[in-house]
């Protein structure tokens, strides 16, 4: 199970000097994964029963989403470098979906797994802080994010694991852990800040509301998640807050070049509203659709790249899956809650914020291949396997009690 926390932990980093060290495409990152599905090939023969793979709404969707994407690829033409493509992407998620619902079976796998991203995440911070405390005197508008890939990308991964952590804060009873999350917290609230996204910021924003408003002390809430936050926004240069409220001359023209590239992609999803122009090929085409040939831009827009690559249905698809991700945790949240199960319960609370915050930051950010949110997907399945069968557990051990008669 280390090979699978070690690929969890690394799951923030896309240009890491170490972790993505290897010979031409084949990278360590790759390597992990390789072994990790090796461990779960040999791990399923030693299990008592298989997972049922295809069990869950999602892993169908899922499934059907990768193989439409797959043969989109074949067919969008000449076969490009498939290690550096999207198609591999896809196919790397095939695999990493094996794995999880594979080798996460018990409670505890999953609680390491998710610390283990936070580890990760946090791990990230302490780069993207030595850089800016390196670099500002260099660049006013320093957005560090070297080391982690890309400062958007980064905060997309912050919002999926920070409302876990929140939730581990109110209930973790031990001392070492706790202040753990706690540092970790803090590191990673202060890398939010620095990377300074726009996108990242409105997916917070809801994320965060969506806790309070969930949430029976609202104001408390409220008043603690501002403090952890908010001050650190308000005490860095060049915090998102700041950049969306008074962007400077490049932030104005950031958005010119986005709102060219939403309407390139607009013309792309009716030139070719069913299949789409071809995986990956959102970049190469955008020349053709925006009337500009030396245009090139990513589509800063999940869903439109989702529909313009790969046609409306595909988009379809993934608004389904994205759904069916937030409705069974929200299940699986009722289900701990009303069980008293205050191990499982967090992790599920914390996971639902965490999408709903993804889902909005992707409306900003081309983030469907961001490693994080797919092993949350996947997460999810087992979580909620896992919180069912502890409840009917708990009522059938109540059952079996003996009832006292009175005389």
């Amino acid at each position: 199970m280390i090979l699978f926390y070690l690929l969890m932990f690394t799951s923030p980093f896309y240009h890491h000097p170490f972790f993505d060290r290897g010979f031409g495409s084949f990278t360590l990152v790759k390597g992990i994964g390789l072994l990790c599905a090796l461990y779960a090939i040999f791990y399923l023969f030693s299990r008592k029963q298989a997972p049922r793979y295809l069990g869950t709404v999602r892993a169908r969707l899922f499934l059907v989403l990768c193989v439409w994407a797959l043969i989109s690829y074949a067919l969008a033409g000449p076969m490009r470098d498939w290690a550096s493509d999207p198609a591999f992407s896809y196919f790397s998620f095939l695999v990493l979906f094996f794995v999880t619902v594979t080798v996460i079976d018990t409670p505890k796998k999953i609680w390491w797994s998710l610390m283990a991203a936070l580890a990760g995440v946090a791990f990230g911070a302490l780069y993207m802080l030595r850089e800016f405390q390196k670099y500002r005197g260099l660049y006013a508008d320093l957005r560090p994010g070297a080391v982690v890939g890309d400062p958007n990308y980064y905060t997309l991964a912050a919002l999926l694991i920070l409302p876990v952590a929140y939730f581990w804060l109110r209930g973790l009873r031990e001392q070492f852990f706790r202040l753990s999350v706690i540092g970790m917290f803090i590191l990673v609230s202060a890398a939010v800040a620095l990377a300074s996204s726009r996108g990242g910021l409105v997916g917070l924003i809801a994320g965060v509301g969506y806790l309070v408003w969930d949430s029976r002390n609202r104001m408390r809430n409220f008043v603690v998640l501002f403090v952890l936050l908010a001050i650190p926004m308000a005490l860095v240069p060049r915090s998102p807050l700041k950049r969306l409220l008074h962007p400077t001359a490049a932030d104005e023209i950031g958005a010119q070049t986005r709102e060219k590239a939403w309407q390139a992609g607009l013309n792309m999803v009716k030139a070719k509203p069913l299949t789409g122009v071809g995986l990956g090929l959102f970049k190469p085409m955008l020349g053709r659709y925006s009337g500009d040939p030396n245009f090139q831009q990513i589509a800063h827009n999940s869903y439109l790249e989702f529909a313009a690559e790969l046609g409306i249905p595909a988009l379809l698809l993934f608004l389904w899956l994205l759904w069916e991700t937030f409705r069974s945790l929200g299940k699986t949240k009722k289900i701990t809650l009303r069980g008293g199960d205050h191990f499982l319960y967090p992790m599920a609370a914390g996971l639902q914020c965490g999408i709903v915050g993804c889902a909005v930051g992707d409306f900003f950010l081309s983030a469907e291949y961001l490693k994080l949110f797919w092993i949350v997907v996947f997460l999810s399945i087992p979580l909620e396997q896992l919180a069912r069968s502890r409840a009917r557990s708990r009522v059938e051990k109540t059952q079996e009690e003996p009832v006292a008669i009175p005389a």
